[in-house]
């Protein structure tokens, strides 16, 4: 009896030590991300001893404070705003080569451009005046050539980033199925795969972010991932991810040719941005300068050189912003600006009726002031929407972590409760054994 004694008591000092041990394991990981908080589990020994009673108790494998729902949900809000954290990064990067201002940028530039003409209408025979508007034509096609150049840089950027991110989580991939390896071998071997499980959910919430990944647990404890409906991770099986396509239409997909769409995360954000928003700020832009050029041509030929021959253009376009020019004859010979209003001589060389016509151009409702100005503000438009939608889904998504962290998160106080239990759990086991082995030097003391 004293020995069944002594086995049931120490059973009791065996659980509580390795309760005590799950408890540090929380308290030591409780700032860890991704660690999930551990439970112990203390259970009955199978089976009674012949004198009918229990065998004392037996500690099981921890098991851990896992809320699936709540962990999509968390992943979910990461996702979304990863996505519009994403976008805004690259609008917000390209919105300062776009001001508004009249003192800098393309609009003073403009209009500046225009007030030269008046100035040339008021002196049209003056050569510093028409050199002048050669010289802020200049600077408008640099304008234009600039923002057109940064618009492609932050695209090509963007691009960079990308293929970056899919290269870096093509190996999160990897490590996922991994993982889902050595869940398998460590479970099969009666081990706890707790550890492994934290870091598969880290690996995850880091899909989720990046990609917009969704796992599905499988009975064995290992996970499938998949990205807009296409399987990534099956098993022990990972798939690996590229991009195709150029600017405007890039895309991803797995390196066997199966398209993936992505609906969420920072990767989809970075796409909308290549392929949606910085090609249409091109359009618009290459827009501006079409009009510019267009206005100021057609206008040019309705007017007479200072030698009385027909207007020609100032502006050459080709394909928008990045091509525009300056006609070489003109940039060199100002006064075949066609400032006069009249072929006569010499009358022509002192008429600036055409130069007042173009000057009176300034802020025509189909003109470039107007396309800029359009365009400037949908961008701001869009940005602000996007500083809010920003706003919003951050609040969300640290609700959604809250919400988690108070499931799975570790609680010190309440750990440092459970602590103080097993403690005291411990201590009278120990007095049992202490009271067993006191009996039983009592009893040899008396025989």
């Amino acid at each position: 009896m004293g020995n069944l004694a002594l086995s049931i008591a120490a059973s009791g000092v065996t659980a509580q030590q390795t309760a005590m041990d799950t408890v540090a394991q929380n308290l030591a990981n409780s700032n860890t991300p991704g660690y999930v908080q551990e439970t112990p589990t203390l259970t009955a020994a199978a089976g009674l001893s012949p004198l009918g009673v229990g065998l004392g108790v037996t500690p099981l494998a921890s098991g851990q404070a896992y809320d699936g729902l709540l962990q999509t949900s968390a992943q979910q809000a990461s996702a979304a705003l990863a996505q519009s954290g994403a976008l805004q990064q690259v609008l917000q990067g390209i919105q300062t080569g776009f001001p508004v201002s009249t003192t800098t940028g393309l609009n003073a530039d403009l209009s500046a451009f225009w007030q030269s003409w008046d100035t040339v209408a008021q002196k049209p025979s003056d050569s510093g005046a028409r050199s002048q508007v050669i010289n802020l034509a200049s600077n408008l096609i640099s304008d234009l050539h600039t923002s057109s150049a940064a618009i492609a840089t932050s695209q090509g950027n963007a691009q960079q980033q990308l293929s970056a991110l899919v290269s870096a989580d093509n190996s999160v991939l990897t490590q996922l199925a991994q993982l889902n390896t050595a869940i398998i071998t460590t479970k099969a071997a009666g081990s706890s795969a707790n550890s492994l499980i934290d870091q598969q959910s880290q690996l995850m919430n880091q899909l989720s972010q990046d990609l917009g990944a969704v796992s599905s647990l499988q009975p064995n404890g290992t996970i499938n991932v998949s990205i807009g409906g296409v399987n990534v991770v099956a098993g022990v099986t990972a798939s690996q991810l590229q991009l195709t396509g150029t600017a405007g239409s890039l895309g991803v997909q797995t390196t066997t040719g199966t398209a993936v769409t992505m609906t969420s995360g920072s990767a989809a954000g970075t796409l909308a941005a290549i392929n949606q928003y910085l090609p249409d700020y091109q359009s618009q832009l290459d827009g501006v300068a079409n009009d510019l050029a267009t206005t100021v041509n057609t206008q040019l030929a309705a007017g007479y050189t200072a030698s009385g021959a027909p207007g020609g253009p100032l502006f050459t376009i080709g394909s928008g912003a990045a091509s525009i020019g300056l006609v070489a004859a003109v940039a060199a010979d100002p006064s075949l600006l066609a400032a006069s209003g009249t072929a006569t001589l010499p009358d022509a060389a002192n008429n600036g009726a055409n130069a007042q016509s173009m000057a009176n151009l300034y802020d025509a409702s189909s003109g470039p002031d107007t396309a800029y100005r359009s365009f400037v503000q949908t961008m701001g438009t869009q940005i602000s929407a996007l500083n809010s939608q920003v706003q919003t889904q951050t609040s969300v998504a640290n609700a959604a972590q809250a919400n988690l962290q108070a499931v799975s998160g570790v609680n010190v106080n309440s750990q440092m409760v459970m602590m103080l239990n097993y403690q005291q759990s411990y201590q009278a086991s120990a007095k049992v054994i202490s009271a067993v082995d006191q009996m039983m030097q009592s009893l040899l003391q008396a025989t």
